[in-house]
Parts: C-alpha cells; sequence; structure tokens
C-alpha cells in the first residue's frame, strides 16, 4: 500500500514537472514584426524572450501605434537588423524585475508604455525600464491609451512648462498625418481654450481640424503665409507649434509675432533647423531627449496626459486597426495617406 502511494505520488510530481516544462517553453518565445533589411517588408517571427534586469518590467502587448513618421524611419534611419519597432504601446505587466518596487507597478496591471531604449512593441510582449511604464486611470481604455502618451504630452509640456498658452491666445499649428499636430490641436483648444489655426496638406484634413475646435484652417501652399498673416490681422501668431518639420518650419517660422514662441516638435527631428526671424524664441520639444534629462519631470507629464485624458479633456483619433500579422497592409493604409490620425497595431495576446 506505501508502496503504491509512493509511485502515485512519484508519478503526480513528475507529471507535474513536465506540464510546468512544457509551458516554460510554450511561452520562451513570442510573435514579433521584424525589419531584416532596411526598405524591406516586415515579417512575423518566433523571437526568444530574455531575463529580465533588476529594474525592467515585461509587457504583454495589446496595442502599438504606427505612425507615418514611423514608416519613414523605417526606410531611412539605419539600425543593427534585425530589429522590431514600436514605441508607443500598452497591455498587462505579466513579470516585474526584483528591484521594481509594488508602489512602481505589479504583476496583472493594465499600464501604458512608452520604449524609448529598446523599442520592440510591435510584438506580444515587448520589455522596458519601470520607469517608462504608466498606470492606466479608470477611464482610459489599452486601446485609447497608447494615442495619448508622446503627442499629447508634448503639447502639455509646451503650453504648460514653457510657455504658458492663455485662453484665447492665437496658437499656429501644423497639423500633418503622424497625429502630433492633431493632439497639439486637442489640448491647445480643449486644455487651454485657445484659438487655433491648423496648417494641413489638405481640404479633408482641414474640414476634421476644424470639427476637433480648430479656430482657422489654411492648406500649405505658396500663399500660406499671406493667409496666415490675414488670419491674424498681420500680427503673425504669438506660438507657433510645428508638428510636420522643416519644409513647414521654415515658412511658419516668417508667422510668428515679436516676442514669439516657435515649438518644433516634429517626430522626426530635423539634423537642421532653418534660422527663425530675430526677436523671437525657438524651443525644441523631444519626450526621448526629456527623459534622459528631466526623469522625474517626464514621468510627471505622462501620468498628468493620462489623468486629464480619464477626466476627458482629450480625445484619441484613431484611423484604423491592423493585426500585428498585416503590418505591412498599415503600412501600405499610410502610404497611400488613407489616414488622418494614428494608426494601431493590435496583437494576438
Amino acid at each position: 500500500m506505501t508502496t503504491n502511494l509512493a509511485r502515485t505520488f512519484l508519478k503526480s510530481c513528475v507529471k507535474s514537472i513536465v506540464v510546468r516544462n512544457q509551458q516554460i517553453r510554450s511561452n520562451s518565445t513570442f510573435k514579433s514584426a521584424v525589419i531584416k533589411q532596411m526598405k524591406y517588408p516586415f515579417t512575423i517571427e518566433e523571437t526568444r524572450q530574455r531575463k529580465l534586469d533588476k529594474s525592467e518590467v515585461r509587457i504583454q502587448v495589446k496595442y502599438c501605434t504606427l505612425n507615418s513618421t514611423d514608416v519613414e524611419n523605417f526606410r531611412t534611419e539605419f539600425r543593427e537588423e534585425p530589429f522590431t519597432p514600436g514605441y508607443e504601446l500598452s497591455g498587462k505587466v505579466v513579470e516585474v524585475g526584483k528591484n521594481v518596487a509594488k508602489d512602481q507597478i505589479m504583476v496583472g496591471e493594465q499600464v501604458a508604455a512608452l520604449s524609448f531604449k529598446n523599442y520592440g512593441g510591435y510584438a506580444d510582449e515587448c520589455i522596458v525600464d519601470a520607469s517608462d511604464c504608466f498606470r492606466l486611470p479608470a477611464n482610459v481604455n489599452l486601446k485609447d491609451a497608447p494615442i495619448f502618451l508622446c503627442g499629447h504630452s508634448s503639447a502639455v509640456y509646451a503650453f504648460s512648462k514653457l510657455k504658458l498658452l492663455k485662453e484665447n491666445e492665437m496658437v499656429l499649428i501644423s497639423a500633418g498625418t503622424a497625429g502630433f499636430g492633431l493632439a497639439a490641436i486637442d489640448v491647445a483648444t480643449h486644455m487651454y481654450k485657445a484659438k487655433v489655426i491648423a496648417v494641413t496638406d489638405s481640404e479633408k484634413r482641414n474640414d476634421f481640424v476644424r470639427e476637433e475646435g480648430a479656430f482657422g484652417t489654411v492648406t500649405f501652399s505658396p500663399s500660406v503665409k499671406k493667409q496666415i498673416m490675414e488670419l491674424t490681422k498681420q500680427k503673425g501668431a504669438d506660438i507657433i507649434y510645428d508638428a510636420v518639420g522643416a519644409h513647414m518650419f521654415s515658412i511658419l517660422g516668417q508667422c510668428v509675432a515679436r516676442n514669439g514662441v516657435i515649438f518644433h516638435a516634429a517626430p522626426i527631428i530635423c539634423s537642421e533647423i532653418p534660422i527663425p526671424p530675430p526677436n523671437i524664441f525657438v524651443a525644441m520639444i523631444c519626450m526621448k531627449t526629456l527623459r534622459i534629462q528631466d526623469p522625474a519631470l517626464y514621468k510627471t507629464l505622462i501620468n498628468d496626459t493620462l489623468e486629464l485624458a480619464h477626466e476627458g479633456v482629450f480625445t484619441p483619433h484613431i484611423a484604423s486597426t491592423f493585426p500585428l500579422e498585416k503590418i505591412n497592409d498599415a503600412i501600405k493604409f499610410i502610404d497611400e495617406g488613407k489616414h488622418i490620425s494614428k494608426v494601431l497595431i493590435e496583437m494576438n495576446t
């Protein structure tokens, strides 16, 4: 009897060990979208997990943004390949490093994250530093959360910390297709009640930003300076927020009022910024750099932005959602100019 019980117990232990080992093996790889050569399409591959460092967090990714500037980077920016991009993401925490305190983040929590350090957002899981991980307020869901992370927090930083935007103050915002300009319009109109003149590249986008609260709109053209000066009664705008890049920056810089401010907040930081007119101020906005310069402010800004979204101050805009396996179709969708705001990649987790 005792021998039979011992054998049964031993078999149970062996079975349990086998099951646990199978679970470990099945979870030791995950799907990710990989660039193997610059300008080539993504491939979906099984990627091996790596162990967490002491202050890192493993996230089971649900959504990650895909922007027009991301697509441009895939084709022009050199990185060691193979490479998995993606940095604005949301999901559930499944593992934390030894030094991650419970008051920072806990397993099972829903979070948003900015993976500026290692990227890797287009995958079923992503490892980020605990300092880049943000708890989601009750009214911000996993799908909306990535939309607010970079674009909205950049505008909150510019308009609250660098140049306080006042109610009814005139601000000129260039709104391209990456969502940065649209985020700035959202912040300026709904948080500060400012008068926004939006500069876009088409009438279709003009209609959209007017619906979002823009006071006036201008389509980018050779006559854009004349139109802006007419709208501002020849004074120019007190604040210009460029969310597109150098080709607009050089023109918009001529439309700023004396003692005004130009914010260059394009997702791709230009290597050459045109010389601005005299007696104005220029600031470059980059959350990736602020993360290093002032980690506490970086963390506060993003938490504050998510809290404002929780309170209903901001509105998320999603052009379309594609599954991870269809990421190349999402890129084609962006190339064909079918989007106005951000595109989301959804994981099968």
